[in-house]
């Protein structure tokens, strides 16, 4: 039986890895602030320690006897770039040293984000932020073995932004486009997103301070998807004739990116839809690079399983 220790395990891809998991008869201990869905995960048979990374309380017991780490915890939208540096940055660098300071230093997996290495650098604060924590594991590759995945939109059962977004759009007919022209899109079920993490738990390349590209794979489920074809597989899934794709110049996308700011902080609250989101909407393409999804499928054994319209459908019904 393996021990996994999961941080971020009470959020969308950490309770579909936790089931997965405990399915897989190992056991699962989970780094988490007290919440209805901690107590949820208490139920499930997880062994939940109590703490915070952003101050690193009950790390220390969290990664006592750890046999292998998944860190899927990360703020994902925020007020400020400092906000998204506390847990996405500096959060990662309290676990990453913690578990360098052991003896025996259990195999860590960091599920990053194409955001933070699109062509040219991050363009958000989330993906410089991603990108940092990458940095700061990297530290550590001379005593810690470390795993990078870089998935692209991750979408599936309990996804709680982009297709909650998309669906009252898709029903009514018509669905707006950030910008004009082809902008395409690498997708990724959950589920094969799980599996991959998994994957990267046992075997690949770690990270190695002589060639920055080891150990650090991007995920995806091998396709790029423009809007329109993601749009016109969810209308198929939700029985719904194919929506129009109305464009928006992004010099709008952006003032309204503002405004649903403001809006937010009138509601003590942070849309999905901000500045920071409007700046990855002026980036394209999102796509995963070839040559790095040859290597996960060679070094990982990575093969997704989850077509597209499958996958929206299992979305829908919380299959």
């Amino acid at each position: 039986m393996t021990r996994y220790l999961l941080t971020g395990a009470t959020g969308f891809v950490g309770r579909r890895l936790t089931r997965m998991i405990l399915a897989g008869g190992h056991s699962v201990t989970a780094l988490a602030r007290p919440s209805a869905r901690a107590q949820a995960l208490r139920a499930m048979g997880v062994t939940v320690i109590d703490g915070d990374l952003r101050t690193g309380a009950g790390l220390g017991d969290a990664v006592a006897g750890a046999d292998r780490v998944i860190h899927l915890a990360a703020l994902v939208k925020a007020r400020t770039a400092a906000d998204f540096r506390e847990v996405n940055h500096h959060g990662t660098a309290r676990l990453a040293g913690a578990l360098a300071a052991l003896d025996r230093p259990p195999r860590l997996v960091v599920c990053s984000s194409l955001a933070a290495a699109p062509a040219g650098g991050p363009v958000s604060h989330y993906g410089a932020s991603k990108l940092a924590g990458e940095q700061a594991v990297r530290e550590h590759a001379d005593r810690l073995q470390a795993v990078i995945l870089r998935p692209g939109i991750v979408y599936g059962p309990g996804e709680p932004a982009l297709l909650p977004a998309l669906i009252p759009m898709v029903r009514i007919g018509v669905v707006v486009k950030a910008g004009f022209g082809p902008r395409h899109h690498c997708l990724l079920h959950v589920d094969d997103l799980c599996a991959a993490l998994l994957a990267a738990a046992e075997r690949g390349a770690t990270l190695s301070g002589a060639d920055p590209s080891a150990g650090v794979y991007p995920v995806c489920d091998g396709n790029a998807y423009d809007w329109l074809d993601l749009c016109t597989a969810l209308a198929e899934a939700l029985g719904c004739r194919p929506p129009a794709v109305l464009p928006m110049p992004m010099g709008v996308v952006h003032g309204a990116a503002r405004v649903a700011e403001l809006v937010g902080r009138a509601c003590g609250r942070v849309p999905a839809f901000n500045a920071d989101k409007a700046r990855e909407m002026s980036h394209t393409p999102w796509v995963c690079p070839s040559a790095g999804i040859g290597a996960a499928a060679r070094e990982l054994g990575y093969a997704p399983s989850i077509p597209l319209h499958r996958g929206l459908a299992t979305a829908l019904t919380g299959g």
